[in-house]
């Protein structure tokens, strides 16, 4: 039975029969035919009218060869897939065998081999010297690497305390004996003794007498530095009167000039020149009207001085202090009148402060003289003082632009201390850095400013009425033991003047002490005539909390503390009074954290 003709729909959507042939796409139109056999002449016309006149061809087979990579087809695989539209996708390489090292039989071939056996103990014993010498190298650095050493320790005159003698009579001063059984007591360092300075050239019997003074003193293990004034001699001196009369060869010993220079008046406040009627010239004094001031210019006279020096420290002398060095030169030039910052209000044309005495003061030559005789005073046994007495009517030499390190230790002019907190911390911090002999004075000699010296980063200077010879009073004794600590002999310091508590104004003073890892310490100085209660939380290290460490017997009376921890924002200090305080030290930052 034949099946039904079935009507099949023609792409223009009519029917036909089963038997015809039906096209199976759309007929191009006429349009389309006409607008691609346009394109094709054009692009034969462009070809024609090509810029180089080359016309496009095909490549010959042979270059065609040149440039089509071959392709081992044994190495290629057909993957089996959804090939749609005739595609097929091969993969190349994937029949190559990837490199799986060598096998154990391979290694085992190679394993007894008397050549790899010998490089293979080769590098094992190569590694091995290697590391040997990197760790012998590394302890070798480390031996010869330098030391971080302790610090040098101060010598005796840094240490302190240092204390003026003063003697009646060289050979047996009254109550000599008492005096040197204080002075051990506090364990004095040193005492600056006025000596005779050009009269040992002379008198021997002077220097022998000296000898048995400082001998009484080195016994107690207190070392003695000589004061000596170079500047002048008296005018009954044998050098002056043969000076006057122009014997050779005291001739130019003396400064001599046939005219004076204008506005020059000496520090007792009359003329620096008088006239010498035997000679007819005007001779320098500069300290004292019947003295002579000598020609450091002239070189003999120098040699003098350097005599002078050699026979202090033959007869056992440890140090020697010079007064008035600064003005040992002079050039004979008018003096100006003193301006600005240093002078005198109420001084008039007949006074010293009135003038500058750049003339007479600090001169350039000076340097020269200071190292030659620090030379002459240098021993090699002990360490030696050799400075300079400062009186304080002009700036310290040390604050000034000049080579100083001769100095040891460098010397500074008497602060005097005023119930002005803030200029008596200002004036104390301008000497500080170099670590100079340092005197703070008062109308009563205050023995509470001894104890708050004790802790300056200083020589400390004291008066002997300083030192007490109460057996019940140790407090400053005590102090001059803590001056061997770490924290005073190589720690930081801070001194500055601090508020009372609930005061706007600064009315004390302190100096803080402080080593990392060691225990800090700090003086509190009250120079006003009241009781005030120190506010020290704005002292860099100061933690919350100090304890009270040193007080004396009369502070105690008056502050009465019942403990020993004390709030730092409330340290009863009683005036005219110095209290010592101890701390563990922290960083001032941190401190404002915990606040």
């Amino acid at each position: 039975m034949s099946e039904p003709r079935k009507n099949r729909l023609s792409i223009d959507g009519g029917q036909v029969k089963e038997d015809e042939h039906v096209a199976t796409y759309k007929a191009i139109p006429e349009s389309d035919t006409e607008f691609r056999s346009s394109k094709t002449n054009l692009g034969k016309s462009k070809e024609k009218i090509s810029a180089d006149g080359a016309e496009e061809k095909l490549l010959k087979k042979e270059d065609e060869a040149k440039i089509i990579t071959r392709v081992d087809m044994s190495d290629a695989k057909y993957v089996v897939g959804d090939h749609r539209n005739g595609d097929a996708k091969i993969e190349l390489d994937a029949n190559k065998r990837q490199f799986t090292g060598m096998t154990r039989e391979e290694v085992l071939k190679y394993a007894d081999d008397p050549f790899w056996v010998n490089l293979r103990w080769s590098l094992f014993v190569l590694f091995w010297v290697a590391w040997l010498c990197m760790l012998a190298g590394a302890i070798a650095v480390i031996v010869r690497a330098p030391k971080c050493g302790p610090p040098e320790p101060r010598t005796w005159y840094e240490l302190g305390p240092l204390v003026g003698l003063e003697l009646v009579d060289a050979v047996e001063p009254q109550d000599l004996q008492q005096d040197l059984e204080l002075l051990k007591t506090f364990k004095v360092q040193g005492v600056f003794v006025q000596v005779p300075t050009y009269e040992v050239l002379d008198k021997r019997d002077t220097l022998d007498e000296f000898k048995i003074l400082f001998n009484k003193i080195k016994k107690i293990g207190i070392r003695v530095i000589v004061d000596l004034i170079p500047n002048y001699v008296f005018t009954n001196h044998t050098w002056f009167v043969q000076s006057e009369n122009s014997t050779e060869p005291y001739t130019d010993y003396f400064i001599w000039t046939k005219e004076q220079p204008a506005n020059w008046v000496s520090k007792i406040n009359t003329p620096a020149f008088t006239r010498s009627d035997k000679r007819q010239m005007f001779y320098l004094h500069q300290f004292c009207d019947n003295c002579a001031d000598l020609n450091f210019d002239n070189p003999k006279v120098v040699e003098k001085f350097d005599m002078v020096l050699k026979a202090w420290m033959g007869a056992g002398a440890s140090g020697v202090r010079l007064n008035n060095a600064r003005h040992l030169l002079v050039e004979l030039l008018e003096e100006k009148t003193r301006v600005g910052r240093g002078s005198s209000v109420d001084a008039d044309h007949m006074r010293y402060d009135f003038w500058e005495h750049k003339h007479t003061t600090d001169l350039p030559k000076l340097k020269e003289l200071l190292a030659r005789w620090s030379k002459i005073v240098t021993k090699e046994s002990e360490p030696t003082v050799f400075t300079l007495k400062e009186d304080g009517s002009l700036p310290d030499l040390i604050l000034l632009n000049h080579n100083v390190s001769m100095l040891r230790p460098p010397s500074a002019a008497p602060v005097p201390v005023t119930e002005d907190a803030d200029a008596l911390a200002s004036r104390i911090n301008k000497t500080l850095g170099s670590w100079p002999i340092l005197q703070l004075t008062d109308t009563n000699d205050d023995r509470e400013l001894a104890s708050f010296a004790m802790l300056l980063p200083a020589a400390p200077l004291l008066n002997i009425k300083q030192l007490s010879a109460d057996e019940n009073d140790t407090s400053l004794l005590d102090l001059v033991n803590l001056r061997s600590d770490a924290s005073l002999s190589h720690g930081e310091h801070h001194v500055a003047a601090a508020p009372a508590r609930n005061a706007s104004e600064n009315g004390l003073i302190v100096c803080a002490r402080w080593k990392e890892g060691h225990t800090g310490y700090m003086a509190v100085y009250n120079p006003s005539r009241q009781d005030l209660h120190a506010n020290l939380t704005a002292v860099p290290s100061v933690p919350g909390t100090i304890t009270i460490q040193n007080v004396s017997p009369a502070v105690k009376l008056v502050t009465n503390y019942t403990k020993n921890y004390q709030p730092a924002e409330d340290v009863l200090v009683p005036a005219k009074s110095t209290v010592v305080v101890s701390y563990v030290p922290i960083k001032h930052e941190k401190r404002e954290k915990d606040e």
